[in-house]
């Protein structure tokens, strides 16, 4: 699915006054306690751990570039494969995204340093903007594109913003509103770069496109099956042509990401760049892709189950629209606090009443209670019968979580926690002799 104006505009709230309300949750035994478990040394383990262990599916995923006829930078995508190594996820990326991610002193966005003849540094730049891990990638013009693509006849599309391809001979290649297109007519789009533009307008363009490729396409029927490796997986394509041949024999979706905006400060050039919101892309590749997930902070590293049904969610509906705004606020403060988070499910299948925390080692059992009632309210904290492989904490988040975030009070006036005091947490149950399952994604 796409990204919806209003949960842009949300989004950019949100971006905005992140790092305050991060700031002023993060009272000194908080971040003492979250710290603590951070660096831990107890976690490691010893001995034998007889439990049954599961692997994160296989994800395989690839950049594509779409380049104009000057090679410059003009569409960029992520693809992923579904485990089942058919049908997948298209994340679109702005071609004008800042590669630094937001460090640094100067913004540097992905057009101006892209090199058609660079691939290593392509995918250099897209880990870094995205912190995940890219195994391949191609650039390929519009041409190029059509053949990768399947059989697609006229398709309808409402063009966000007006067409102009300097490049192409100048002039109104499409104009702003309902069309319809044929699959050459659309990779030109894609293709499309205005020069004359002081900001880029193109990427809703793109969205618009690639989420118009993605419902037209038919689900094509692969001469053969796929083959399988000695554990019953479907191999991994070798290359990008292989990949994208593979999505388009199964569902394809398309994702967006959210971007925060950048104070003049923040872009002392006045380059044309915009930042992407990196609580949204963690978001959306800990759920297409998290086996992929790049894990830089010094802290454990989380899978969040987020279930609630809309009847549930409508307990907390003037603080979320939507379980994933709900995953993003909470990923945004577990990277504040040093932490990684490597998979997200969000299905609709029910909330519990309580939060539940799992940890795989045991040792970190009271330090995991000590800290969780600050984040989740109130939890019940277990050793996990699981281990899911890649992941040192599950957490459940259940009816009591909506309960602490609405006492919160929501996210823009939401004061300092300062109300903690001694070694332990109000609101936490331990239990060891009820040890949950960590599922996989869903």
């Amino acid at each position: 699915m796409t990204a919806i104006a209003r949960r842009r505009a949300r989004g950019t709230v949100i971006g905005v006054v992140a790092a305050l309300v991060l700031v002023a949750m993060a009272s000194t035994m908080f971040a003492v306690g979250f710290v603590t478990l951070s660096n831990s040394q107890e976690g490691e383990a010893v001995g034998i751990d007889t439990r049954p262990r599961v692997e994160i599916p296989l994800t395989p995923n690839a950049v594509l570039a779409v380049t104009d006829e000057s090679d410059q930078l003009a569409s960029l995508v992520v693809m992923t494969l579904l485990p089942e190594g058919q049908g997948g996820s298209i994340v679109t990326v702005p071609v004008n995204a800042d590669v630094t991610a937001g460090f640094g002193v100067q913004r540097r966005p992905l057009d101006e340093s892209f090199d058609t003849a660079d691939l290593d540094g392509l995918i250099a730049s897209v880990e870094e903007m995205l912190s995940i891990t890219v195994q391949r990638a191609e650039v390929v013009d519009a041409g190029g594109l059509e053949a990768m693509l399947p059989g697609i006849g006229i398709s309808q599309l409402v063009v966000p913003n007006d067409v102009i391809d300097t490049g192409g001979g100048g002039g109104l290649n499409a104009a702003a509103g309902p069309q319809t297109f044929t699959v050459t007519e659309m990779v030109d789009i894609l293709a499309a770069i205005d020069d004359d533009a002081e900001v880029d307008v193109s990427h809703p363009n793109d969205v618009a496109v690639w989420s118009s490729l993605a419902r037209s396409a038919p689900v094509s029927v692969p001469p053969e099956p796929i083959p399988l490796d000695d554990l019953g997986r479907p191999v991994e394509p070798t290359t990008v042509t292989e990949l994208v041949t593979r999505l388009w024999q199964g569902e394809a979706t398309v994702r967006d990401l959210l971007v925060v905006p950048l104070a003049d400060a923040e872009n002392p050039t006045q380059v044309d760049v915009v930042l992407i919101d990196r609580r949204d892309s963690t978001l959306v590749f800990a759920q297409v892709s998290p086996g992929l997930v790049s894990t830089p902070n010094t802290g454990p590293k989380a899978r969040i189950v987020a279930n609630f049904t809309d009847e549930q969610l409508a307990t907390a509906r003037d603080l979320y629209d939507s379980p994933s705004d709900l995953v993003v606020e909470l990923i945004g403060r577990l990277l504040f606090l040093s932490g990684n988070v490597v998979s997200v499910e969000t299905v609709a299948t029910g909330a519990p009443a309580v939060t539940i925390v799992e940890v795989v080692d045991e040792r970190l059992l009271q330090e995991t209670i000590d800290v969780s009632g600050v984040l989740f309210g109130d939890v019940e904290v277990r050793v996990s019968e699981v281990v899911l492989e890649g992941v040192d904490t599950q957490v459940t988040l259940g009816m009591s979580y909506l309960e602490h975030e609405l006492a919160r009070g929501g996210v823009a006036d939401r004061p300092a926690d300062t109300s903690i005091a001694g070694s332990t947490v109000p609101g936490v149950r331990s239990s060891t002799d009820n040890p949950g399952t960590v599922a996989g994604d869903g």
